[in-house]
C-alpha cells in the first residue's frame, strides 16, 4: 500500500510592527497586513507597543483580535523593541520575519511574493520592497504609483557603499553578478520600515545591535548578513506604501542619535582601515561642531553641545566597540567559507 504524499510545507511568516503613540496609522497598517493573500503560508501579525499613551493597544485589541500584542513598560527604542517582537516570532517558529513600520500600507500579495522570493533564492538573507508614496485612499487596493523619497535616493545611489557621499571610491557591498536574482538591487541596506529577513539569519547572527537604539540598526544587520555570506537586496518589482519620517522630525534626539550611531557604525566596521576611519571621523567631527551634520542642521553652539554628548557616549562604549570588532572579524572569516 502506497503511503500518502506528505503535505506541502507551509512557511511561517511573522510581521512585526513597533509603535509609540501611532494610533493614527495602525488601522491602515494592520488591516492591510491582515488582508494579505497568503493561501500557502501561515501568517502571524505581531504588534509591539513602546509604552504608548494614546490607546493604541486598546484599539488593536478591540479592532484586530487576531493580532499578537506585546506591551513594553518603557520606550525601548526602535532596535530593542523590534528585538522583542523578533524574539517572540522566532520562539513561535517563524521561518521569516517582516518588519513593517506603522506608517505603511501593504499590498495584498506582498507578503506572499517576498516569501516566494526567499524560498526560490536561498542565498538571500534579507530583502525588501521598494517604497511608494503613502496615500490615504480608502479601499482594498494599495496603489503603487510613485516612489517615495527613500526609494528615489536608493535608486540614485544604486549599489554603492553606504558612505559613497564621503568616500566615492569605496567598493560596493553588492555580491557578484553570478547567482543574482532578477529584478534586484543590492543596495547598501534594506530600510527597517519594510525589511524581510530569513529566520536563519537572525538565529545565526543575532538580532539588531541594541546599542544603536534608533537609526543604523538595520544597516548594521544588513552588513553582518553580507559578511556571513548572504545576499541583501531590494526587490525592484515589489512595493509598499510608506509615509516616512518616523515621527522624530528635525529634533535634537534625531541629530544626536544619528550622529553618535554613525560613528559607532564606522568604528565597528572591520572592512575599514584605521587611517581611513580616523580620516572620515575627523571630517565628520568638523561638520558636527559647525552644526552641519547627518540628522539635520543646527547652530554652532548646539553643534558643540550635541557632539559632546555623542562623544561621551562613544567613549563609554570603548569596551563594547572592541568586542564588536572582534565578533565582526570572526563573522567575516567564517562567512568567507560559506
Amino acid at each position: 500500500m502506497t503511503s500518502p504524499a506528505p503535505a506541502p510545507r507551509r512557511p511561517k511568516v511573522a510581521t512585526v510592527t513597533v509603535g509609540t503613540n501611532e494610533a493614527r496609522w495602525l488601522t491602515a497598517c494592520l488591516s492591510t497586513l491582515l488582508a494579505s493573500n497568503t493561501p500557502d503560508l501561515d501568517l502571524t501579525v505581531w504588534y509591539v507597543d513602546n509604552a504608548s499613551t494614546d490607546g493604541s493597544t486598546e484599539m488593536i485589541r478591540d479592532t484586530f483580535p487576531t493580532v499578537q500584542i506585546i506591551q513594553n513598560d518603557t520606550n525601548l527604542g526602535f532596535a530593542r523593541a523590534n528585538n522583542v517582537g523578533m524574539r517572540a516570532a522566532l520562539t513561535a517558529g517563524a521561518d521569516y520575519v517582516f518588519l513593517v513600520n506603522p506608517d505603511t500600507r501593504t499590498p495584498a500579495d506582498l507578503v506572499h511574493q517576498l516569501t516566494a522570493f526567499m524560498e526560490q533564492w536561498p542565498t538571500y538573507g534579507i530583502c525588501g520592497p521598494m517604497q511608494y508614496v503613502y496615500t490615504d485612499a480608502d479601499g482594498s487596493t494599495v496603489a503603487l504609483d510613485e516612489h517615495n523619497d527613500w526609494s528615489r535616493l536608493a535608486l540614485k545611489l544604486g549599489e554603492a557603499d553606504g558612505f559613497v557621499g564621503d568616500r566615492p571610491n569605496r567598493p560596493s557591498p553588492a555580491g557578484p553578478e553570478h547567482g543574482r536574482a532578477p529584478a534586484t538591487l543590492e543596495h547598501a541596506y534594506v530600510q527597517g520600515a519594510a525589511l524581510f529577513v530569513r529566520a536563519e539569519v537572525l538565529r545565526t547572527l543575532g538580532l539588531f545591535d541594541r546599542v544603536f537604539h534608533t537609526y543604523y540598526e538595520e544597516t548594521d544587520l544588513c552588513r553582518r548578513a553580507r559578511w556571513a555570506g548572504w545576499r541583501v537586496a531590494l526587490n525592484l518589482d515589489l512595493g509598499i506604501q510608506h509615509y516616512g519620517g518616523g515621527g522624530t522630525g528635525a529634533s535634537t534626539y534625531r541629530r544626536v542619535q544619528m550622529r553618535r550611531n554613525r560613528y559607532y557604525f564606522l568604528l565597528t566596521d572591520v572592512t575599514w582601515t584605521w587611517p581611513a576611519i580616523l580620516s572620515l571621523a575627523g571630517r565628520w567631527l568638523r561638520q558636527d561642531l559647525a552644526g552641519r551634520s547627518v540628522g539635520g542642521n543646527t547652530t554652532v553652539v548646539r553643534g558643540w553641545a550635541e557632539t559632546a554628548t555623542a562623544a561621551w557616549w562613544l567613549l563609554r562604549l570603548t569596551p563594547t566597540i572592541a568586542r564588536r570588532r572582534r565578533a565582526h572579524h570572526r563573522l567575516r572569516t567564517a562567512g568567507g567559507a560559506r
